[in-house]
């Protein structure tokens, strides 16, 4: 039997068996990655239908990438998911409970009409006169709109059920939030925008994304101690949840009762070094023990440390850098940990060429030998970054030495609104050559930039907010084709004077005003600056048009460490230069793609890789500040366990790149 296929065969572990056969009514599994956490809920499910005779089996995950892991484990053991075993999310389960309820399910989930509905949530808090006039609101009226910034402290505020917990403190909103370090003028936004979002009948008109799980928390917060929630009790004979450490105060009040509800069998697993969310609960901290006090007291807590993904070279690697005991289930699996050190971002680029040189040359496992070398299993290397604008420079270096590579979890450079915003100001200068032609792509990506960052949404009539609600007609009418980006951007493709005015006024319209001012003072430039693309990009105008935008710090950092990492790939290039190579480098990742040629190279956001194995595997540009980036105590484990989750996604081979004046090993990290 050749030897990959020996170690495809999977059969439970001692540790495993402690969870399938355990008796009490409630079982916490704390495992560390690789170790088939998801495997032993899929096995615990086709048990309990098969032997146990269980008719209603609810199998949780967090996210959707966690229901597809749950179905595709599942399916190893029944030939097709049993009608018996519903898979969702939380926020899938709590929808459902809210149909059964009788209750109008509309979605809202465009991302600009939400932004449309923060929009004028603002507008009706500006005309509040009841508001109080604390320093704090009057600063935040004063300051434009982020409408990201809202939307991040929304959805953490929702999750950790901020207006419960107000009330239970008896402090006040605004004494509160300043304790608790939360801006109270986007606490006030907040609770304009739920009372528009839930009308005048206090019956929510529309569900975003996460508004179902919060609802239903809202629910179970206002009932007395003791009380039954009838929607979830007795619904189910065993309840299954994987990616436990994401779970956030309105989630765990979920299963919390679910749990207490006479559902059955309680199985819960989770990677406590995985939790990276921000608004699960369990970011840092003990959240083991965080989560067991939420279950019932005589909960069995079982452990999996065994893994089945990478063999002892790996595991011995990680140990002393996280202070974890992983041990491989198969000893003499193939696996190898490299450490290496660079000097420079350009070193770290190189050195991981070489790396993608050597994967290639691996020889292909022997069940696979006559297998074409760009079939699917072909070798690929899969590149871990912990910021999207790291890739800048490493993209522009594969591209130049004929890499064919893909992004997942982020775009390519050239496609993020920011960098296309500033292409497209780039193309219609007057010192860049008539020749010279941006993709469809990326001008859609520019214009979703001057929408992000330039654009004001049209006001909405001010007596429907005065009266409590939102104006859905001004949502309507708010969406003329100027926000259809892709649209925009077939009709700007090679119209350079159109695409000036559209810049400068964001209208099709000659007479709309002028939108920007910033962006017609960077056309109006002399020829000369197009001289040097390097030089451009840190232009005090092209500063200034990202610093004036309605936009949180953390988001202008990201801009402006990403304009920097541009400029150092077009320094010493003029604008022609740079959009010509620029040009050649997206024509052949367009053929690559319509030939359907398998990439040799992936890179990753942690976030898009978690949940996953690869055979390959390099962690670049890691150094103590970077990544793990500089934090605060509450978001210092989140840092370390963004590199163990990109570190523990290897199967075979694992490069761990360190800077090499602020290494983070020897660990602990």
């Amino acid at each position: 039997m050749p030897q990959d296929d020996h170690f495809k065969k999977r059969y439970p572990t001692l540790e495993q068996n402690a969870v399938l056969n355990a008796t009490a009514r409630a079982v916490l599994v704390n495992a560390l990655a690789g170790t088939g956490k998801t495997t032993t809920l899929a096995i615990k499910a086709a048990d309990l239908i098969r032997t146990q005779g269980a008719s209603r089996i609810l199998m949780l995950a967090y996210s959707e990438a966690g229901l597809a892991a749950i179905a595709q484990r599942l399916e190893k053991f029944v030939p097709t998911i049993p009608r018996q075993v519903q898979i969702m999310t939380v926020e899938q389960l709590c929808a459902t409970v809210l149909k059964e309820q009788g209750d109008p399910l509309v979605r809202v989930a465009e991302p600009l009409h939400k932004s449309l509905l923060v929009r004028q949530a603002h507008a009706a808090l500006l005309q509040d006169d009841a508001l109080d006039g604390s320093p704090e609101v009057g600063d935040f009226r004063s300051r434009d709109l982020d409408v990201q910034a809202f939307i991040d402290f929304e959805a953490q505020a929702k999750q950790r059920l901020l207006l419960r917990a107000i009330d239970q403190s008896e402090l006040g909103a605004g004494p509160y939030c300043r304790e608790h370090q939360l801006d109270y003028g986007l606490y006030q936004l907040l609770v304009k925008y739920e009372r528009l979002r839930r009308g005048l009948n206090n019956e929510p008109q529309f569900y975003a994304p996460g508004d179902c799980t919060y609802e239903i928390a809202t629910q179970l917060g206002e009932l007395d101690f003791g009380d039954a929630f009838a929607p979830l009790q007795g619904r189910f004979d065993a309840v299954l949840f994987d990616e436990l450490q994401d779970l956030d105060e309105a989630a765990m009040m979920v299963l919390r009762t679910l749990v207490q509800g006479g559902n059955g069998l309680f199985v819960g697993a989770g990677d406590f070094n995985q939790h990276i969310l921000p608004g699960a609960f369990s970011v840092f901290g003990d959240s083991l023990a965080r989560i067991r006090q939420e279950l019932p007291a005589d909960t069995q807590v079982v452990a999996l440390n065994t893994t089945y993904r990478f063999g002892n070279a790996i595991c011995q690697g990680l140990n002393p850098l996280f202070g974890v005991e992983f041990s491989a289930h198969y000893p003499t699996k193939p696996a190898a940990f490299e450490r290496r050190s660079y000097t420079d971002d350009e070193d770290c680029a190189r050195q991981l060429l070489a790396i993608h040189d050597a994967v290639l040359h691996q020889p292909p496992p022997l069940s696979q030998s006559s297998q074409s070398p760009t079939s699917p299993t072909a070798p690929c290397l899969n590149v871990v970054l912990r910021s999207p604008e790291d890739s800048i420079l490493l993209e522009w270096m594969f591209a130049h030495e004929g890499v064919h590579y893909t992004c997942k979890g982020m775009k390519r450079f050239y496609q993020r609104r920011e960098i296309a915003l500033v292409l497209a100001i780039m193309g219609a200068m007057q010192g860049c050559g008539d020749g010279v032609r941006l993709t469809q792509g990326i001008l859609s990506s520019a214009m979703d930039g001057l929408l992000r960052y330039v654009r004001r949404g049209s006001q909405p009539d001010q007596d429907v907010l005065a009266n409590g609600a939102f104006d859905m007609q001004a949502l309507v009418e708010d969406s003329p084709a100027e926000v259809d980006t892709r649209v925009v951007a077939a009709e700007l493709i090679g119209k350079r004077d159109l695409m000036r005015r559209f810049l400068v006024r964001a209208s099709f319209n000659p007479q709309a005003p002028v939108a920007s001012p910033l962006c017609e003072q960077l056309l109006a430039l002399p020829p000369e600056a197009c001289a040097d693309a390097g030089q451009l990009c840190g232009h005090p105008l092209v500063l200034q048009l990202f610093a004036q935008a309605p936009i949180s710090p953390d988001e202008l950092r990201y801009c402006t460490d990403s304009l920097g990492a541009l400029a150092r790939i077009c320094a010493g290039l003029s604008v022609d230069e740079f959009l010509g190579r620029l040009a050649l480098m997206v024509q052949a990742s367009i053929q690559q793609h319509t030939q359907q040629e398998a990439s040799s190279l992936q890179l990753l956001t942690v976030e898009r890789c978690k949940g996953h194995e690869y055979d390959y595997v390099a962690v670049p540009l890691v150094e103590r500040g970077r990544f793990p980036r500089s934090a605060a105590r509450q978001d210092a484990y989140r840092e370390r366990n963004m590199l163990y989750v990109a570190m523990t996604r290897a199967s075979k081979r694992l490069w761990l790149l360190e800077g090499s004046q602020r290494p983070v090993s020897p660990g602990p990290v």
